[in-house]
């Protein structure tokens, strides 16, 4: 067996395939990998992670694949995808990824774009979706199921079980046992390993391709701040689609070797998080706000003492957290052109009083630690926010219950995690700090560059767009703009393509101002709107939950959504919320009419991403008549806030 060279940080290997065979290699019987099933978990450990590697990687070999071809899988996260994953890199295969809620059509997109023609489905829904474009003429060599309940006659020919690609795997592997290990350390750094998506919130997703490199040097990178350990336990939930989850699923759980629990389903996360108490946790800003809601709602109909334990809990650690609160104010801007690495950062430490300390273990004793148990972030060492801005106000919400909350920074070209803000090192209203290995730089009209471990290489069958985001000097232009610090500090302002610029000549980033919005617990969503127009107007989608309650406790009744947004006191309850941001706004970015969706956004009906990020072109063009009812009549710019008629 090979022996490869250790490395000064944890996690040896150079590719992800040889990193897995490590850990198999010297931890063999110590568990990787957790899955519930009927209620019970079952335990995998390395050895047999890599025997299901094993077994699949020499399937795939036996059904053609050749290096380079693209495998294509959309599934909901389960071992499988794990085991699939590696075995098409160690097969010298490329992975490409597709949202499990993607319809028809994206999964079209996406299979032409990437060129697969090995398709992996999760189950029968999965299933359909590819035999539908099989039907209408695609050339597809084979598809695999995971679960081929209701598959029936399809199995057989053109669709196969994944136990039966495994089964296919194990007798090749008697015919030639030194096959898969040739294939293991044939996979070089260089390699392709998968093309993924990026949202397409302003056209359709675009296939970046990713070098081996770029996952494994970037584990590292961050594994050096965020020190993983054997003890540790992550759990996946957030699609494996998608570049946060694909991170701390496969690469720092491959550098590191934390055990990766799987939920028994998506519905049941909730619950799991809850039983696993996982120590590293990772979440997108929608579902730490859901969290949120949901903490307020169960504590407006807990009994009064509960009530007061959690509001005195909740004062004293707001007031800390004021207190100890950060701002970029004394910051000194680095220059154009100028870049800010990990040896120009000087961290901004957290100071705390003998008394601070001794009045906090005093209220984690008495609420915080039950709170957080019951939230699963009891153990919590750390609990990453990726994906989408996150709120100040969210942020120092969670920091106030001592939960220690990393806002991280990251984008799908990177595969990476290049700035995270700390537990006792954030800063407010920044993304942190750049992290080893990587650099920071900021173009003249404020465009964020990094360069780092990045493996991106281009993008599938549009290879010739590499140079428009990655210039020759291998720094790649991240389409947000910064404001970029000679400590090493970043912030993130709005992206580039979002900027409105008002009939009055005036540059706006919306993002800051929607941020602000969503800070409320009755606001899900917001987009502003006002590009070449008089003053700004503000669509708004409602926090279901937190609304119906406040109205149940308000002993108003109302029957749909549609009820629930023409509610007059919803209406001056939206209004109320949008005034107090206005006063933190300048004049010119003052929110002046809003409109509230009469039902939930959602990816199917196209105005949002799979990770609910804003389709801007596509809200524009279905709420079109909520936008000009907001433009219909003039408005006083000195007025306050008012709803559309």
């Amino acid at each position: 067996m090979h022996k490869l060279v250790n490395y000064s940080q944890s996690g040896r290997g150079d590719t992800l395939p040889q990193q897995l065979w490590n850990n198999a290699l010297d931890h063999g019987l110590e568990p990787a990998i957790r899955e519930k099933h009927l209620g019970i978990w079952q335990e995998v450990n390395w050895s047999g992670y890599l025997d299901h590697v094993r077994r699949f990687t020499l399937g795939l070999v036996e059904l053609g694949l050749k290096r380079g071809d693209t495998v294509a899988i959309q599934a909901e996260n389960c071992q499988e995808w794990l085991y699939s994953d590696l075995g098409v890199q160690c097969a010298g295969g490329i992975v490409t990824t597709v949202y499990p809620t993607s319809a028809t059509e994206e999964v079209r997109h996406i299979l032409v774009a990437s060129r697969a023609r090995i398709v992996i489905a999760g189950d029968q829904e999965h299933l359909d979706k590819v035999l539908e474009l099989y039907a209408a003429g695609m050339q597809i060599d084979k598809i695999i199921v995971f679960d081929p309940r209701g598959a029936g006659s399809h199995l057989g020919g053109l669709v196969m079980s994944y136990k039966d690609v495994e089964a296919l795997g194990e007798k090749r592997h008697q015919k030639e046992r030194s096959l898969f290990e040739s294939l293991v350390f044939s996979v070089k750094p260089e390699d392709v390993y998968d093309i993924m998506f990026t949202s397409g919130t302003s056209g359709l997703p675009k296939g970046a391709m990713c070098s081996q490199r770029g996952p494994v040097e970037g584990a590292r990178s961050l594994q050096a701040v965020v020190k993983g350990t054997r003890q540790d336990s992550w759990l996946s939930y957030l699609p494996l689609s998608h570049a946060f989850e694909r991170i701390m699923t496969i690469a720092l759980h491959l550098s590191c070797g934390y055990v990766v629990n799987f939920a028994d389903s998506i519905d049941t996360v909730q619950m799991d998080v809850i039983e696993i108490q996982p120590t590293i946790f990772g979440a997108v800003p929608r579902i730490l706000e859901k969290v949120k809601t949901g903490v307020d709602i169960r504590m407006g109909k807990s009994t009064w003492m509960k009530k007061m334990l959690y509001q005195w809990a909740l004062d004293i650690g707001v007031a800390r957290v004021v207190k100890q609160r950060k701002d970029m104010n004394s910051f000194e801007l680095a220059g154009a052109n100028v870049p800010v690495g990990w040896n120009d950062v000087q961290l901004v430490s957290t100071q705390w009083t003998f008394f601070q300390r001794l009045i906090f273990v005093l209220v984690h004793f008495i609420v915080l630690r039950h709170l957080r148990k019951h939230m699963g972030l009891l153990h919590a060492r750390y609990v990453l926010c990726g994906a989408a801005p996150m709120s100040a106000e969210l942020f120092e919400y969670y920091m106030a219950l001592g939960i220690p909350i990393v806002n991280a920074f990251g984008m799908t070209e990177l595969h990476n995690i290049p700035c995270a803000s700390l537990p006792g090192n954030d800063v407010r209203g920044t993304v942190g700090h750049v992290l080893p290995g990587w650099e920071a730089m900021k173009t003249p009209e404020g465009e964020l560059l990094l360069r780092g471990p990045i493996g991106f290489s281009g993008y599938r069958s549009k290879e010739d767009e590499l140079a428009e985001i990655m210039d020759a000097d291998d720094w790649l232009h991240t389409g947000d703009l910064c404001e970029l610090y000679k400590n090493g500090y970043v912030a993130i302002i709005g992206r580039k393509k979002d900027v409105l610029i008002t009939s009055g000549g005036k540059n706006i980033s919306p993002e800051l101002i929607e941020n602000k919005i969503k800070a409320s617990p009755y606001i899900s969503e917001a987009m502003v709107i006002g590009d070449r127009r008089h003053y700004l107007t503000l669509l708004i989608e409602l926090d279901a939950d937190a609304v119906g309650d406040l109205l149940q406790r308000q002993g108003i009744s109302y029957t749909t959504l549609r009820d629930m947004a023409t509610n007059s006191f919803v209406l001056k309850l939206i209004e109320i919320e949008i005034e107090g941001v206005n006063n933190e706004l300048a004049r010119v970015e003052t929110i002046k009419k809003f409109a509230i969706i009469p039902r939930d956004l959602s990816h199917d009906d196209g105005e949002m991403t799979p990770t609910r990020k804003v389709k801007r072109a596509e809200m524009e063009k279905q709420f079109s008549d909520l936008i000009d009812g907001m433009y219909f009549e003039p408005t006083n710019q000195n007025s306050n806030v008012t709803r559309a008629t």
